[in-house]
């Protein structure tokens, strides 16, 4: 009896022992399944994770590459990005400010006429300024700040502007030498025979006054000709290293007379110019420096290139321009000099327009000026110290 019990007990185990070895195969099998499906899962969400990365960092490289200054901050105006056009409009780096304050920057936006113009690190510029909300769920998380530097954009409305006063203001100061030479020339004949046909020391003097007075005025008419007419421009390779030398030599008695110091860019460019012509508008504008400088003072010259065009800067430590009269500096008999006529730098405005190129100034009251003539680049040479390649005055 007791056999008989052990062994239906031996049975039942026995059976039981398969049937739950068969569910642990079926158990296996299932989690060999759930596995193989997690994985899947897994590498899926991994591919979409991958996607998601690659399409972030697409959408990163072209907002830190937009020319538009973009900053984006959260509800407490803390930064969480800044692009590359942002740090150099504000003059910062983007590392040192993120989850900085967006005031911890230092700046200021003021309005010009209808421009809005931002001071930071240093410069000014006008810009357009505008906002949006970023939401998530309906509620607010942040705002992007777009700004798009426009001073440029302006300095050639300005330009354009300047070149329609210049070419009406030319072509009657044209007419006003031919009506006015003729008769001169007359007065000019008639005083040299009055010179010869006087007896007397007085007669003679008065004479050589009339002729003194003509002479000036015929060299008045000759600018005014060269304003109205600078003629075609005889393009030629030049550098721009021979250019200031040539300057220099010119001005050479006159730095010396004044206590003037040239400090020279160590940067040597070729471009498309008429050597003579550009040699009398930096003239110009040297003249007008030194002159700001009665007693002595240092001049800059710096050659750089930028936006397709080489640019030459002339800056100066004199007193300055007043910012009311900036505007009108260009225009033709407008002078602050006692003795001026008013005609240089209408002359210089006139020789970087026949160049296709661009003229602008920056000065403030006792912090002297700077003009920057901009013409169309060629290439540029091999930079090296500039007294290799033609000298500096000091």
């Amino acid at each position: 009896m007791d056999i008989k019990l052990l062994n239906e007990a031996f049975q039942s185990f026995t059976e039981a022992s398969k049937s739950l070895e068969s569910c642990y195969t079926e158990l296996q099998e299932r989690i060999r399944y759930l596995t193989e499906e997690l994985e899947k899962k897994n590498q899926a969400l991994r591919d979409a994770l991958q996607e998601v990365e690659k399409s972030r960092d697409f959408l990163d490289a072209i907002i830190r590459s937009m020319e538009e200054a973009i900053i984006v901050i959260d509800p407490e105006e803390r930064i969480i990005m800044m692009n590359h056009s942002a740090e150099e409009l504000f003059g910062v780096k983007a590392e040192d400010y993120f989850g900085r304050a967006l005031s911890d920057i230092d700046f200021t936006i003021s309005h010009d006429g209808a421009d809005a113009v931002l001071a930071a690190g240093g410069k000014k510029r006008k810009i357009i300024l505008s906002n949006a909300p970023v939401l998530r769920n309906g509620e607010l998380s942040g705002e992007v700040i777009l700004i798009k530097d426009i001073t440029a954009l302006r300095e050639m409305e300005l330009q354009q502007e300047r070149n329609k006063r210049l070419i009406a203001m030319g072509e009657m100061a044209a007419q006003l030498v031919h009506e006015i030479r003729n008769p001169l020339c007359s007065i000019e004949l008639f005083t040299t025979m009055l010179e010869k046909e006087v007896q007397t020391e007085k007669g003679k003097e008065l004479s050589k006054g009339i002729s003194a007075g003509i002479r000036t005025l015929n060299n008045i008419l000759t600018n005014m000709l060269l304003f109205a007419r600078p003629g075609k421009t005889n393009l030629r390779p030049v550098r721009s290293s021979e250019i200031i030398r040539d300057v220099l030599h010119m001005l050479g008695p006159i730095l010396n007379s004044h206590s003037v110091e040239i400090h020279c860019s160590k940067e040597d460019y070729l471009f498309m110019a008429d050597r003579e012509l550009l040699i009398q508008a930096i003239l110009n504008i040297m003249i007008n420096a030194i002159q700001a400088m009665p007693d002595r003072g240092d001049i800059f010259i710096d050659v750089y290139e930028k936006d397709g065009f080489t640019n030459l800067s002339i800056k100066d430590t004199g007193r300055g321009i007043e910012q009311e009269i900036v505007d009108r500096i260009f225009d033709p008999f407008f002078t602050t000099k006692e003795n001026g006529t008013g005609l240089g730098l209408a002359i210089t405005a006139k020789i970087v327009q026949a160049h296709e190129g661009l003229i602008r100034v920056e000065s403030y009251p006792g912090r002297g000026s700077e003009f920057v003539i901009s013409i169309p680049s060629l290439y540029p040479l091999e930079k090296r110290p500039f007294h290799e390649a033609g000298g500096t005055h000091e």
